[in-house]
């Protein structure tokens, strides 16, 4: 079985070669999913707080306040790739 790569941008799974990013020679990236990276280049110059917030929906489980999403992902986020300091 083939391990699951997430996007160091938004920790989303990158479980198919569709939702890969692109570098700018065309080949797909191995670390930037679709929504995130393309032609080489990040498609939001967004801060890490501006990240948190746009995916906190996606975070969020049902019932489940914004704050205690908010605290998931910091708890993921500042570790990836395009984050770290």
């Amino acid at each position: 079985m083939e391990k699951v790569v997430n996007c160091q941008s938004c920790y989303m799974p990158m479980d198919t070669v569709e939702k890969k990013g692109t570098e700018v020679n065309g080949l797909h990236s191995e670390d930037y999913c679709v929504h995130c990276y393309q032609k080489g280049n990040f498609t939001s110059q967004q801060t890490l707080e501006e990240a948190v917030e746009i995916n906190i929906p996606w975070w969020k489980s049902e019932g489940e306040s914004d704050q205690v999403a908010r605290e998931r992902i910091m708890k993921v986020f500042p570790h990836l790739k395009r984050w770290k300091v």
